[in-house]
């Protein structure tokens, strides 16, 4: 399963938009659901940038005015649910989760047992909830295995507030305060404009239970991706986009490389070279078509974890936060959905 995590960063763009089979303009009962995708680099694969090169980027996205932020993590529910199964998602589960035990220990809190108390608290949240109440639910989040949302909290603190107390202690903050760690859409895009924007949480809509598909491929799998993604490494597109990517060393810079990633048809050749040629690959029972079948199953997961996430809050702004290769097919399942509207994320960036 190494060459599936390989496939992050390799294709970059948005196809055209599905329709609905309800039609184009079926009627609904108020507003629609505003979707908007942001197609993002993964940044902590730059050591070199810093959290203030993403303020501009921050005051685009907060002028968007989302209810609902979702960023590519893995949810603490699907982690604990692969965990039962290492047969097919040992390599997934260790590569995206974290460990919950060392939290369990201290909070005495299993993930389910965890996640239905945050439901609980959430349901019965107050206007102005105390900084108690605020840590208090940052450890449940954790103990829950959402350590983005549980840094939402942490942020909504006063710092003054930001101590270990109310079921914090000190190796909580530590996770909660991130230092010496590198950049992290999750973090220093979802969860800080969450926190600006007056947000309780976000939601980590990653899917890997895809892997389960191809948990037991053989040798001509694992050659077929390594012959595809060393093709794509030597790549005169990757060599041009890990120069695009050195070039930024400001804020302005930032925003203009965003810009770019989301304007619709932008690198369209990368997919092409990316899925594209992996579809088209001949060799015998071709096995490179199988990551494009993991790929779209990944997709499809992930889409609708992201409408299971506001389909019992029709009329919501949601601002998905992903890696740049998923904003395609984002777009393009989100465009079939009749109470969702698409909103271009180049528009709102301008």
């Amino acid at each position: 399963m190494k060459y599936i995590a390989m496939a992050a960063g390799l294709a970059l763009s948005a196809p055209s938009l599905a329709q609905s089979p309800l039609g184009q303009h079926a009627p609904v009962a108020g507003a629609r659901s505003q979707v908007m995708t942001l197609a993002s680099t993964h940044l902590s694969e730059h050591k070199e940038w810093t959290a203030h090169m993403l303020e501009p980027l921050l005051a685009k996205l907060a002028s968007f005015r989302p209810t609902i932020i979702t960023h590519e993590g893995v949810s603490g529910e699907q982690c604990e649910a692969m965990r039962a199964f290492p047969d097919l998602y040992a390599d997934a589960y260790e590569q995206y989760c974290w460990d919950p035990s060392l939290i369990r220990q201290k909070t005495r809190l299993a993930v389910p047992e965890a996640l239905r108390t945050v439901r609980e608290t959430l349901d019965a949240w107050p206007d102005n909830p105390s900084p108690a109440e605020r840590r208090r639910l940052a450890m449940l989040f954790l103990a829950a295995g959402d350590r983005t949302s549980a840094k939402v909290q942490w942020l909504r603190l006063e710092p003054v507030e930001r101590v270990a107390k109310d079921g914090l202690d000190d190796s909580m903050v530590e996770i909660l305060e991130r230092k010496g760690k590198a950049l992290n859409e999750s973090y220093d895009v979802a969860a800080i404009l969450a926190a600006r924007l007056g947000l309780e949480r976000v939601y980590g809509v990653d899917d890997h239970t895809s892997d389960g598909a191809l948990a037991h491929e053989g040798k001509d799998f694992e050659d077929a991706m390594s012959a595809h993604f060393t093709a794509a490494r030597a790549s005169p597109l990757l060599a041009a986009h890990k120069a695009r990517e050195s070039r930024i060393k400001d804020g302005a810079e930032m925003l203009s490389y965003y810009r770019e990633m989301n304007a619709p048809g932008a690198q369209n050749a990368q997919i092409r070279g990316d899925f594209g040629e992996a579809m088209a690959q001949q060799s015998p029972g071709t096995p490179a078509r199988r990551y494009v079948g993991w790929w779209d199953v990944r997709n499809l997961r992930m889409a609708a974890n992201v409408r299971s996430v506001f389909a019992a809050k029709p009329g919501a702004r949601v601002l998905n936060i992903v890696g740049a290769s998923h904003k395609p097919w984002y777009d393009a399942l989100m465009g079939m959905m009749a109470d969702v509207e698409v909103v271009d994320a180049s528009a709102v960036l301008r």
